[in-house]
């Protein structure tokens, strides 16, 4: 069982690290822009709960409970991240206080995202029923791949932060702007 979650594990974490999944990348940094090491505890929440919604579209596909249309997910992939991005641009918006609407949202991303993987994770489970230790390890695996991915953007952040000073909301909105500039190349 140890084997078989150590296996998953590394799959969870090499998709997110993967230089072709540039979905999760882009919108790790679009929604973690705006952060310095100051709001580690909001970016954590945030971030798990994509890894929530993401672990439980995986789930609802697997057992055939929902299977939306992959056009549709393959489409709204790109949308969040522009969201996301446009969000920093127009609503940009930095407190420590954790709002239930932003988890919402994270949750929602994360199922949309998790939608976008599920055909994949459940040809790589090797068989028709549900396995719960493969899940537990590729969500593991995921997370841990996006806290690694997070924390290196904040520690950019915080250091440009303190270098840029008040230029550093003109740093967030540039960079969202980026992201959502490469989101529309690399998608539409």
């Amino acid at each position: 069982m140890i084997d078989q979650l150590y296996f998953y594990l590394e799959i969870g974490y090499n998709h997110i690290l993967d230089l072709s999944a540039y979905d999760h990348f882009l919108f790790l940094v679009s929604i973690t822009i705006p952060f310095s090491f100051k709001y580690f505890k909001k970016v954590f929440w945030i971030v798990t709960l994509f890894t929530i919604g993401h672990s439980s579209s995986i789930i609802l596909s697997t057992y055939n409970i929902v299977n939306p249309n992959m056009s549709i997910i393959e489409f709204l992939i790109p949308v969040t991240i522009i969201f996301s991005a446009i969000s920093n641009v127009f609503f940009l918006k930095k407190d420590e206080s954790l709002d239930i609407k932003t988890l919402f949202i994270a949750l929602f991303f994360g199922i949309i995202h998790g939608f976008g993987f599920a055909n994949y994770f459940n040809q790589i489970t090797f068989d028709d029923i549900f396995d719960t230790t493969a899940l537990l390890g590729f969500s593991f695996g995921v997370e841990l791949a996006q806290i690694i991915i997070v924390i290196s953007i904040l520690l950019i952040n915080s250091i440009l932060m303190f270098l840029l000073k008040e230029k550093y909301n003109s740093y967030i909105k540039i960079s969202s702007i980026i992201v959502c500039i490469l989101t529309i190349l690399l998608f539409f």
